[in-house]
């Protein structure tokens, strides 16, 4: 080996060493931040959670968005009392007016005009889309006693009343005809109410008492006579209920649409008794529970509850999802380290109002309650909060699993640092 070579080896040795001890130098100060990073993990924790507070927090446009949403699920709140507000039937019921008038828009399409007579099982279409009233509504019965009381005013009959008149019959009392009919129960009403309006007729429950609240339910119908002008109903003797159903049938097969109209009216007329005072019952509840039993439970809780229950939910759910689309149109990926992190903005948007609306309404409930108006219980928002309490879980949920993988994900970071660049040696 020359001499030359020697040297040049030896240049190289000692460029090799000074790049081994860069390198170790470079490794060394690594090991040092890495420590520091370690030592102060508690610090810089806190640092990173600040930051993701800082990156998630509501500014200007976000809280303009928050006052909206509560504005929002407020109005909610106030509309929907007020559409389910209870009121007395009759011609001074808004909701009853307003029902009444879409009656008569949609019966438009199913009188052609020609009159028929009634008879027993049939009533006619001009009956079924002229007048508002449903046979099963009727509370007085066709006796000698409310006979007499028409005598004078000149009301004459399509059928003959000998033979129809009856003393002895008591199917109900008063305004609990509702907990008593078929007509009244909202989803077995659209078979029975129906079928009662097609034929004059009314579908009763009578219940023998077996334990307390529980009876055994036995149907009973009897036909309801109208006088020549389609008023006084009165109940007369009993029907078959097979038979009423088998017209009903029948005549839905023949002329369409006479069912079709009785069907409205039979949805109309449950929508016009369901925030009245003795409101509209639970699906079924009389076939398992007493009438008196019924009747009680109705004042608690009733259909119109559950309606009220379940748009109230349905539309706190609609408000939540158009404040989420509105809000994401405002972002823009240049402003925000990721889309997740603006995704918790609205989060925290859709929380807040909704605990906000809820809070609100629970606090004027409890004040109206403490002035002793007991009745304001019915005014809490239960669907809202039932809303906003699966939010929170929800929401919450999301929240933290997208702060826990922004800490993480900083903190590796942080613990991974930049890229040494460590030189490689010439041999």
């Amino acid at each position: 080996m020359s001499l030359e070579e020697l040297q040049r080896k030896r240049g190289r040795l000692k460029e090799n060493a000074e790049i081994t001890l860069e390198n170790m130098e470079k490794i060394a100060d690594e090991s040092y931040r890495v420590a520091d990073v370690a030592h102060h993990a508690r610090l810089i924790l806190d640092d990173i959670d600040r930051e993701f507070e800082r990156q998630t927090g509501l500014d200007g446009k976000d809280l303009a968005f928050l006052f909206l949403a509560v504005g929002l699920q407020l109005a909610r709140i106030v509309i929907i009392q007020r559409l389910t507000k209870i009121e007395k039937a009759g011609s001074g019921n808004r909701n009853e007016k307003t029902l009444h008038k879409f009656q008569n828009q949609l019966m438009k399409n199913y009188y052609n005009g020609v009159h028929t007579d009634e008879k027993l099982y049939y009533a006619s279409l001009d009956h079924i889309v002229c007048t508002y009233g449903v046979p099963y509504d009727t509370t007085e019965y066709l006796s000698k006693a409310s006979l007499t009381k028409l005598l004078g005013k000149n009301i004459s009959w399509n059928f003959d009343l000998e033979g129809l008149v009856t003393d002895n019959l008591s199917l109900f009392q008063g305004a609990n005809h509702r907990f008593s009919t078929l007509g009244h129960d909202p989803v077995l009403g659209l078979v029975f109410g129906t079928g009662n309006i097609m034929t004059n007729t009314i579908t009763c429950v009578r219940d023998a008492n077996v334990a307390g609240a529980f009876g055994i339910p036995i149907l009973t119908s009897n036909h309801v006579i109208y006088s020549s002008n389609y008023k006084n109903p009165k109940i007369s003797i009993y029907a078959s209920t097979i038979r009423m159903l088998e017209e009903a049938i029948r005549r839905t097969v023949q002329e369409p649409s006479a069912f079709a109209a009785a069907l409205i009216k039979q949805i109309l007329h449950i929508g016009t008794d369901l925030y009245t005072p003795y409101r509209i019952q639970i699906p079924a509840s009389n076939l398992v529970f007493s009438k008196a039993y019924v009747q009680k439970f109705t004042e608690y809780i009733s259909m119109g509850d559950l309606i009220k229950i379940g748009a109230s939910a349905k539309i706190a759910d609609f408000i939540n999802t158009l404040i989420c689309a509105m809000h994401f149109l405002l972002y823009h990926p240049e402003e925000y380290l990721s889309q997740d992190l603006y995704a918790v903005k609205t989060k925290k948007i859709i929380m807040y109002s909704n605990a906000i609306a809820s809070a609100s309404n629970a606090i004027g409930v409890g004040i109206k309650m403490a002035l002793d108006d007991k009745a304001a219980i019915k005014d809490l928002d239960i669907g809202g909060l039932i809303v906003t309490i699966q939010r929170l879980l929800t929401d919450t949920k999301y929240i933290h699993a997208v702060k826990e993988e922004f800490i993480i994900s900083e903190f590796n970071k942080l613990i991974r640092g930049n890229d040494l660049n460590l030189k490689e040696m010439d041999w």
